[in-house]
């Protein structure tokens, strides 16, 4: 500003006057500079762009590229409300009455914080605001079948008339990032997350009533693949003599690549028909919206997958994970598999123990921490790990306050918040927030990680047998004396009993399988074999090259034998007991058919698999023996009811 100080006299009027013009113009050029901390402000419509770089990003009408980094449920009234509950109510509570006080601070707050999108179930009256909104459109509703409802007449109108009704909730729509078609939909039949092979939606739409379109759809599609009854019966392995007879039971007693592969291709089908036909009416009644996916809880199966991408301009899923840090394997997965359309993560969080809403986190999804500052801490590493993918473009935190301590509609009673149920910040999480998504969009720029170029490997198991010549020739787990008493497990609908054979013969089995997962039972090692390290019932059997199962099998009958090591747990468990030495795997041999009469199965170790469903997913594949929790059996369900005569499962070289 020296300079102003060498005009000379004669131009002293136009001097000053140009020299007000400046610092006015130089004051609202620096109101017009957002800091880091504090978003421009983005106007739609929105789209997808790819840089020379080959990164993904938002960007608005004015061509501003961002990631959204949003928050999920920013409301000030609970959904359905239980009865004498405490939650986060605070416009009564808090704003003596005053909506528009709360509003204008949870803004200022999200603004202050780095972020730039209103995430699902968000109130509408936030969205003639400065920052964009995204709305969960349920285009289906809300039914248990939904994912077969495009398999129905007059499914377009009802999407139509769906999506009419969730507008009704949001009078503010001209500032939206995208819309959801749905959330977390059960694609896997029976739920949505939790493959299992007999329990697709194949399975579920023969379960309905035959007048059911769905049903017929899926009677129609198994016919065009098949001319006749008995042939689908040569090919699924079991007799059926008429269209008449393919029951939901029938399916699912049905275990054969044939019949995976037409439950796959039928999945297929399914998915196809929503995400082309729901699509289609969105882009008609809400031109030029970004279609972000359906909101996938984890994983989805691969073809609806595949259809998702076909249709959608994002792909969408939630992910809760215990460490913090992306899975490779997952985005590879949804990359490649929905065709190359970037990625969205639209729940994700951790709650702790330390909180101030007096959350007992016995309900809902996610990792446990103790304290808010680790709470802090997984949100820095996950999120800068997770937008340095160049194919990943933004990531929603679940949720904006914590839930209800006695539990909200459904029961979930975690601390998810960012604020506590009395509007408190939780400062901690708030401070790294900040930091984080001041600096995310530099990190997505200049990391140096590339898009997945191909799905990752199936992971192999590696077989190392030491040399025991000590051992016996086998070891008989069923009748030696064990370390713990026989595992039984089963699904809610199952049950599995023992009981001894006379003469010590072995054991007798009745099992019913149920329609769910199933049932079965684990055998432990015996004490002469403790590990010096590890739990109680953790094993030393090294030196063994094959499991040996004597029994009389009813030919009905499918089951796999499985070996568990000493640590195994859920495979999203946040950490692992290896103290005696192994890294909680769980191998699977293949699917075995029952002979109908009394054998000697022998499976060679060397032909099992990493078993996806049980056990650390991150181990190296190793099976040695050296720490064991013992050699189990498992019957998947829909197999109805069998008894079982157990003689022998020996470990034998």
């Amino acid at each position: 500003m020296a300079s102003l100080f060498l005009i000379r006299p004669k131009m002293f009027g136009t001097a000053v006057i140009l020299s007000a013009c400046f610092l006015l113009l130089f004051s609202l050029l620096l109101q017009a500079q957002p800091s880091p901390a504090y978003p421009a402000v983005l106007s739609g419509p929105y789209t997808v762009q790819k840089d020379e770089n080959g990164k993904y990003w938002f960007a608005d009408s004015a061509g501003r590229r961002f990631l959204s980094i949003g928050i999920n449920n920013i409301t000030p009234e609970p959904f359905r409300p239980r009865p004498n509950t405490q939650y986060y109510n605070p416009v009564p509570t808090v704003f003596g009455g005053d909506f528009h006080a709360w509003k204008q601070e949870v803004l200022q707050l999200l603004r202050d914080h780095g972020f730039n999108t209103l995430g699902a179930w968000s109130d509408g009256r936030l969205y003639d605001g400065p920052i964009p909104g995204t709305i969960c459109l349920y285009v289906a509703a809300h039914s248990s079948d939904r994912c077969l409802d495009a398999l129905r007449p007059d499914f377009e109108k009802r999407v139509r008339q769906n999506i009419q009704t969730a507008l009704e909730r949001y009078p503010h729509t001209s500032n939206l990032l995208g819309v959801f078609l749905d959330n977390e939909m059960p694609w896997y039949g029976h739920a949505p997350w939790g493959e299992i092979p007999n329990s697709t939606l194949l399975e579920a739409a023969l379960a309905l009533p035959k007048e059911d379109a769905a049903h017929q759809a899926a009677v129609k599609f198994l016919q065009q693949r098949y001319s006749s009854a008995d042939n689908l019966a040569k090919a699924w392995g079991k007799p059926l003599d008429s269209w008449d007879n393919l029951t939901p039971d029938y399916a699912r007693s049905c275990l054969s690549p044939a019949a995976h592969q037409d439950r796959q291709a039928f999945i297929g089908y399914a998915a196809d028909a929503f995400y082309r036909l729901s699509a289609q009416v969105v882009r008609q009644m809400m031109p030029g919206v970004l279609i972000l996916g359906t909101r996938f809880a984890a994983y989805a199966p691969q073809p609806v997958i595949e259809a998702c991408g076909r249709y959608c301009d994002v792909i969408s899923f939630n992910d809760y994970r215990a460490a913090p840090a992306a899975d490779p394997d997952m985005i590879a997965r949804y990359w490649i598999w929905g065709g190359q359309k970037p990625l969205l993560i639209t729940e994700y969080s951790w709650r702790a123990e330390e909180n101030t809403s007096g959350n007992p986190n016995t309900g809902g999804a996610g990792a446990v921490v103790k304290t808010q500052a680790q709470r802090a801490e997984n949100y820095q590493k996950y999120v800068e790990d997770l937008l340095s993918y160049p194919i990943v473009i933004g990531a929603h935190w679940f949720e904006f306050a914590d839930q209800s301590p006695q539990g909200r509609f459904d029961g979930e009673n975690s601390n998810y918040g960012i604020v506590d149920i009395y509007h408190r910040q939780y400062t901690e999480l708030l401070a790294a927030m900040k930091q984080t998504n001041s600096q995310i969009a530099e990190i997505h720029a200049k990391s140096s990680k590339t898009a997945p170029a191909e799905l990752p490997k199936p992971k192999k198991v590696r077989l190392e047998i030491a040399q025991r010549p000590e051992r016996s020739p086998s070891i008989d787990l069923l009748h030696a004396e064990p370390l713990k008493n026989p595992e039984l497990f089963q699904a809610p609908d199952a049950s599995i009993q023992l009981e001894a054979l006379a003469q010590n013969q072995g054991v007798q089995i009745a099992l019913q399988t149920g329609r769910d997962w199933g049932c079965g039972l684990l055998l432990f090692g015996p004490k002469g074999a403790k590990s010096v390290r590890g739990a109680d019932f953790a094993s030393d059997l090294d030196g063994y090259s094959a499991v040996e199962l004597d029994a009389e099998i009813p030919q009905a009958l499918a089951f796999q034998c499985f070996i568990d090591e000493a640590g195994v747990d859920r495979p999203d468990a946040a950490s692992y007991d290896t103290r005696a030495g192994d890294d909680a795997e769980s191998f699977i041999f293949a699917l075995i058919h029952g002979s109908g009469t009394r054998k000697i199965y022998r499976l060679n170790l060397a032909e099992l698999e990493p078993r996806t469903a049980w056990g650390n997913q991150k181990g190296a594949g190793r099976v040695d023996l050296f720490a064991l929790k013992g050699i189990g059996l498992y019957f998947p369900g829909s197999q109805g009811n069998h008894t079982i005569k157990l003689y022998a499962l020996r470990l034998v070289r």
